[in-house]
């Protein structure tokens, strides 16, 4: 549940060399033809400092599907590419980031103005974790920033608290706000939820916590991700229950004028301490501006 600090410093590793490889991958994207492309520089750079994959690298630019393991798609400008890759040391010790990029080096308006929102959950997320917080809190602060940032955008219709009573974020944020990393990037899930959850404590079943990986106060010495989204999937948005149950705070028609953002996601690995937090992935850049220098080269 906690990490010793010997354990610390097999994470700090893994998060050092994860960096690199974002970097490589996103050096990779301007001269890359595909997906595999990147990946391949990104997978490269992580076998060059005698680790393996922490997991299977997510590397799409069909941004809306959670867990893709596809890579033949073309990069094209105007598309948005999600990488989720991390590094494992040789101990066994995980780590876990994603980034979202413009393949052609500038976000778009729309693309900027959903990843602004993502990334004051992200923030926001990050800077309300402390030992003793409930993890559901923080899973319920990027909901409600999720909420405020799509009322304001027009796409959601209503009063951003009711907004989320109701779960009508997940409707574009589906899964939980992250989990518990350590020797597993899921870390402890081959127990269930007897880890992630305190005792007593079942999943709700409710849309918008149904898949919280962990539900329990945070303590120092724990290491959890935080990673925010915003996805377009198909099979949530077209459900015949949701249009209806939904249909009076989703506002189609602005929604559509965003359709080059499939989907977006800003994940960070953060280590709770005695004193507030560290967040070990911090050195590869969030923000839009350090991104679009990243992968332009300038």
């Amino acid at each position: 549940m906690t990490h010793d600090a010997a354990a610390i410093g097999e994470l700090r590793q893994a998060a050092a060399v994860s960096i690199q490889a974002h970097q490589a991958g996103m050096a990779a994207t301007r001269t890359a033809k595909t997906e595999a492309g990147v990946r391949a520089a990104i997978e490269q750079m992580i076998m060059a400092n005698n680790m393996t994959t922490a997991y299977t690298s997510i590397v799409t630019v069909q941004d809306e599907v959670l867990h893709n393991n596809h890579y033949h798609h073309e990069l094209k400008s105007g598309d948005l590419l999600l990488v989720d890759a991390g590094a494992e040391t040789a101990a066994g010790w995980a780590a876990d980031i994603t980034r979202t990029w413009a393949v052609s080096g500038r976000f778009s308006p729309t693309q900027r103005a959903i990843y602004e929102i993502v990334l004051l959950a992200h923030d926001l997320c990050i800077a309300t974790i402390k030992s003793g917080i409930e993890y559901q809190e923080i899973h319920l602060t990027a909901a409600r920033v999720i909420a405020e940032g799509l009322v304001d955008l027009g796409i959601l219709r209503g009063n951003p608290t009711d907004l989320v009573e109701m779960d009508a974020h997940a409707l574009f944020f589906p899964h939980g706000i992250g989990h518990l990393l350590g020797l597993d990037v899921h870390d402890m899930e081959d127990f269930g939820d007897l880890a992630g959850y305190a005792e007593g404590r079942t999943r709700s079943d409710r849309f918008g916590l149904g898949y919280l990986r962990l539900n329990r106060p945070l303590q120092a010495g724990m290491l959890v991700t935080i990673e925010p989204g915003f996805y377009q999937v198909p099979a949530i948005l077209n459900d015949r229950d949701r249009r209806e149950k939904y249909g009076d705070v989703l506002n189609w028609d602005r929604l559509a004028e965003f359709s080059d953002v499939r989907g977006i996601r800003i994940e960070d690995d953060v280590l709770i301490t005695t004193t507030g937090t560290e967040v070990l992935t911090a050195a590869l850049p969030t923000k839009i501006e350090a991104i679009e220098q990243l992968i332009s080269g300038n």
